[in-house]
């Protein structure tokens, strides 16, 4: 049952994010993929590939903060595509509308630019499924993503999402 708790405070990513930001991704992707991914995709992401991701990204970031210093989540957008990049929740703010405020933020910023917002998921994530599909995200069917890495791209079945996004649509908070 989804805790209740205060409106998760959303803003741009500042340069100064980027550690805890970092350290937010790997935990979340972690949580989210450790035994669901190849190994070589595990091998390739350590901590200074969100290190660099993150710093790489920091303008299409928009984190989650309780109003204070705390990060409950954030999510990246990808520049030209409408892709999700990466929707990371801190565990502890599981289950208290993080995720989902986050996922309309990124659908807001993609509907600047694109009709149609995308993500990639892993099948066995079936947490992450389940909030997508709540958001009124659709499952494309199974896709071959190819993952980024400091050293290049690592193949990863995954799912595509998808959700025509329009900017001011009623079914686009």
């Amino acid at each position: 049952m989804p805790r209740t708790s205060p409106a998760p405070v959303l803003r741009p990513a500042e340069p100064a994010d980027l550690p805890r930001i970092a350290a937010a991704w790997e935990a979340a992707w972690l949580d989210g993929h450790r035994g669901r991914v190849p190994d070589e995709l595990m091998a390739a992401r350590d901590s200074r590939h969100f290190t660099t991701f993150a710093a790489d990204h920091l303008s299409t970031t928009v984190v989650a903060t309780d109003g204070g210093t705390n990060l409950l989540g954030l999510v990246i957008v990808g520049t030209g595509d409408g892709e999700v990049i990466q929707l990371a929740v801190d565990r502890a703010a599981r289950g208290a509308g993080v995720g989902s405020a986050l996922l309309h933020a990124a659908e807001r910023m993609i509907a600047k630019t694109n009709q149609e917002a995308w993500l990639a998921v892993v099948p066995a994530n079936t947490t992450a499924r389940r909030l997508y599909e709540r958001a009124g995200w659709h499952d494309a069917g199974p896709v071959l993503h190819r993952a980024p890495t400091r050293q290049g791209t690592v193949p990863v079945p995954v799912h595509r999402y998808v959700k025509t996004v329009r900017p001011g649509a009623a079914d686009n908070p």
